[in-house]
């Protein structure tokens, strides 16, 4: 044990002594950054207990507010306020425009920033929830070849369905980017029950984009489920047949939530298909809501929701109905200000958790539940079969690396 003593201080010495010949050759240079006591060769060696702990770095360096913002800011901005950034220097140019901050704000801004609404065969238009932080540069969506009607959306991503045929188109309104898809083995019709599921994880760059479709066909009592991946540029058609709904109407679109499809049903259920397995399931839906109507699949709190509106004298009582046997969870009592002229009451979903948005008429307001504060967002020109699809102002690319092309890294 003495032999190994003397070698740990014989090593030490020789550490210092290194120490002090760089202080020899450095002269004058600036020693601000780092301070490291030097000891000289000849001073007597210190114990081993003096050299327990690591010698202690005085790090310096002035750390600029532009570095903390670019750093630890940027990417938790809406895409509009980005775009407005970038003129701040080339350097936040060039970081904004690279696709590693595009995948880091994607990942980190989540926030529904609008609603896409569109009335009949009309031009799409947009509802900015912040006009000044969210916005998009074309809300018609005439950058597409073609006219188009508003499907679904996730975590950025649009999904366009072409007016005259079955093609559908995956875009981001806010780079105007888009990708024309193949056409589907079946046929799907105007009022596909699609859903886009779109998860990008911070750690993932190879994610991928998928479409969800439940096909119907008259006069023919099954539910066949068809699949578009970007990883294979292709779809198709699942091996999962469902056969079990008295009427095969679903309604339009659906909802998707921890990789389970939900489709609402005319059979007075809730039809779930799981992605990754490929096996559905039914769920009971709330005999209310039928009754009532203008339901809606959302989600609170993580939660997957069925929520549904009675409107009387001024007072509108929204069900909210959850967890697998959808039981009412709570029930909240909307009133207004007098003077504000209503119509048909629709839920739209919640927004942020905390934010119920709904339409009364051509009225579209948000109610924000724990405030018990209501806000008009807009006057639209559209009423009861007005399409609105929800947005997050993101700046995925659709030709970004974490989207795959035909397999490949594009």
């Amino acid at each position: 044990m003495a032999d190994s003593d003397n070698n740990i201080q014989e090593t030490v010495e020789d550490d210092f002594c290194f120490l002090e010949y760089l202080d020899d050759l450095e002269g004058d240079a600036d020693d601000s950054f780092l301070e490291i006591p030097i000891l000289s060769c000849k001073s007597k060696a210190k114990s081993i207990e003096d050299y327990s702990e690591a010698p202690k770095y005085v790090h310096r360096k002035e750390v600029r507010l532009e570095d903390i913002l670019k750093d630890h800011a940027l990417h938790l901005l809406p895409a509009k306020s980005l775009f407005r950034f970038k003129t701040v220097s080339r350097g936040w140019d060039r970081w904004i425009s690279s696709p590693l901050f595009a995948h880091r704000q994607t990942t980190c801004f989540k926030n529904i920033s609008g609603l896409f609404f569109q009335v009949g065969d009309l031009n799409p238009s947009f509802i900015s929830f912040d006009p000044d932080a969210c916005g998009v540069p074309d809300p018609s969506l005439q950058f597409l070849p073609e006219p188009v009607y508003v499907r679904t959306s996730c975590k950025g991503l649009l999904c366009c369905q072409s007016v005259g045929e079955s093609v559908y188109y995956i875009c981001n309104p806010v780079t105007t980017e888009f990708k024309r898809l193949p056409k589907p083995t079946l046929y799907h019709g105007a009022q596909a029950a699609i859903v886009l599921v779109f998860e990008p994880q911070l750690l993932n760059f190879n994610e991928s984009y998928e479409l969800a479709c439940a096909v119907t066909f008259p006069h023919h009592p099954v539910v066949y489920f068809e699949i578009y991946s970007s990883r294979s540029s292709s779809w198709r058609v699942s091996d999962t047949i469902c056969c079990e709904l008295d009427s095969l109407e679903l309604h339009n679109g659906g909802y998707y939530m921890k990789g389970v499809v939900y489709w609402e049903t005319s059979s007075g259920v809730i039809l779930a298909f799981d992605l990754k397995n490929e096996q559905y399931g039914i769920l009971p839906l709330p005999a209310n809501g039928r009754r009532y109507g203008n339901g809606i699949l959302t989600a609170k709190q993580g939660e997957l929701c069925y929520i549904f509106p009675h409107y009387h004298d001024n007072v509108c009582t929204i069900h909210i109905h959850g967890n697998m046997d959808m039981s009412l969870k709570s029930v909240i009592n909307l009133t207004y200000d007098v003077g504000i002229t209503f119509g048909v009451c629709r839920v739209l979903g919640f927004i942020n958790d905390d934010t119920l948005i709904l339409t009364f008429g051509t009225r579209v307001i948000s109610y924000h539940v724990k405030e018990n504060k209501v806000e008009l967002i807009s006057t639209s020109e559209g009423g009861a079969c007005t399409t609105y699809v929800p947005y997050v102002n993101s700046l995925v690319s659709v030709r970004h690396p974490m989207i795959r092309d035909n397999g490949l890294i594009v």
